[in-house]
């Protein structure tokens, strides 16, 4: 079998001007903001869903997850103690600790925008401050994290508040994806 070329080489007019190679030409392709933007809420939605059934399995209060030790019993860890274990030990969890949990499966490059979302649709959701939905500061989301941690922990909450919570938490992403 024989290889060659099969199409002769274009000339060129030698008058015409070539192309100008501007700095944009040579930057790779942004991505298109609006794509971007459902892709995170997408994120944000799946992370919600995925905390969802892990409180609806096992919530917990004044702790971050409950864990099932070799011997079958369950036994509170805060997020340091759950780095020395596996992921599938946990059985429960509380608001916080679920998206934690639920982000885990992502890819890193992607996690902190949205579980970042995540925890912004939450705190918005229940009505805990006047702000924009997203915040870029991270001492701000730090400060929102707490927030939901101490709702979560409030004496007279019920796993169906919670449940409730993820419930508007998910309806509130899907609306802003269709506006």
């Amino acid at each position: 079998m024989a290889v060659g070329l099969v199409d002769r080489p274009v000339q060129r007019d030698p008058q015409a001007p070539r192309p100008r190679r501007t700095l944009r030409s040579l930057l790779p392709a942004r991505p298109d903001a609006e794509l971007e933007r459902l892709r995170r809420l997408e994120g944000a939605q799946a992370l919600l869903e995925q905390a969802r059934g892990l409180i609806a399995d096992g919530w917990v209060q004044d702790s971050f997850y409950v864990v099932r030790d070799r011997r079958g019993q369950s036994r509170p860890v805060s997020p340091f103690g759950l780095l020395l274990l596996r992921r599938t030990d946990v059985v429960g969890a509380c608001l916080v600790g679920a998206i934690a949990h639920a982000s885990a499966a992502i890819d890193r490059r992607d996690r902190r925008g949205q579980a970042a979302l995540a925890v912004d649709t939450m705190w918005e959701t229940l009505g805990l401050g006047p702000g924009p939905v997203e915040t870029a500061y991270p001492a701000a989301r730090a400060a929102r994290v707490r927030d939901l941690a101490r709702w979560n922990d409030e004496p007279t909450r019920s796993r169906q508040d919670v449940l409730d919570l993820l419930d508007r938490a998910v309806s509130r992403t899907i609306l802003a994806a269709v506006r």
